[in-house]
């Protein structure tokens, strides 16, 4: 198992994406921390994931855009289940809108929760990792940070997540701390499905050149969990894109 005696907290994992990157976490020995501000459904992911894999997990519940709240979640994990060696910033929301069209309320919303949540992970994390003599950190971006074709809040966040990443990697590299974000493009979970219905959307369309449907979950998980193994101890710093050739075009 690549990921035996490894200890990892996932935002938003208590479903979706985030379920399934704590799944495969699991399914390759690493000891797994479900945050989201879904305490039960967090509590009830942890719990299957601990009967499928026998693997050691914990359900948090927390909102990754308070302060407070995230340095306790991480204090809780070191307590309960061992310093974290890995980060996987997962979580966020969207609101599908023309940026002359958005409330000033629903831009500083979603920075909060797709910008500072992940800054406030890496802030609190970052010394356990240091302490642990190095790991790992996946941010999740989006294909939208590239492309521009998201909702304005959200394109401008994830494209602040990506410059983040690359800022984390640099002041952290030494320590043997490696940080890498991912852009994913459309992935089958309840947030497209909402997305596709406020856009009157049944199904996506595929582009030229691409392949012709929407990613999986577990595909996503699969390229974090590569990216949170030792089989990746060389790459920092890197933007990933996962979204079946779009972001060529």
């Amino acid at each position: 198992m690549r990921l035996q005696g490894k200890t990892a907290m996932v935002t938003g994992a208590g479903r979706g994406i985030g379920e399934a990157i704590a799944e495969a976490l699991a399914a390759e020995g690493a000891a797994v921390a479900v945050c989201d501000l879904d305490g039960t459904a967090a509590a009830k992911t942890a719990a299957g994931i601990a009967e499928r894999h026998g693997a050691r997990a914990v359900g948090v519940g927390a909102d990754i855009a308070d302060s407070a709240a995230v340095r306790a979640a991480v204090s809780r994990v070191a307590s309960e289940l061992g310093p974290p060696d890995i980060l996987v910033n997962n979580a966020g929301i969207d609101v599908v809108e023309l940026f002359v069209d958005s409330a000033a309320a629903t831009w500083d919303k979603i920075i909060a929760v797709n910008l500072r949540g992940v800054f406030l992970l890496c802030k609190y994390g970052v010394p356990h990792l240091k302490r642990a003599g190095g790991g790992a950190i996946v941010n999740l971006a989006s294909g939208a940070a590239l492309g521009g074709g998201g909702g304005t809040s959200y394109t401008a966040s994830k494209g602040g997540v990506t410059a983040l990443t690359r800022a984390v990697a640099f002041q952290n590299a030494a320590e043997n701390i490696r940080c890498n974000s991912i852009c994913p493009g459309p992935v089958d979970t309840p947030m497209l499905q909402i997305s596709m219905k406020k856009l009157g959307l049944t199904s996506m369309t595929s582009r030229p050149g691409t392949i012709p449907r929407v990613a999986r979950p577990e595909e996503v998980a699969y390229l974090i969990t590569f990216l949170a193994s030792d089989e990746a101890a060389y790459i920092t710093g890197a933007t990933y894109t996962i979204d079946g050739g779009a972001s060529q075009h």
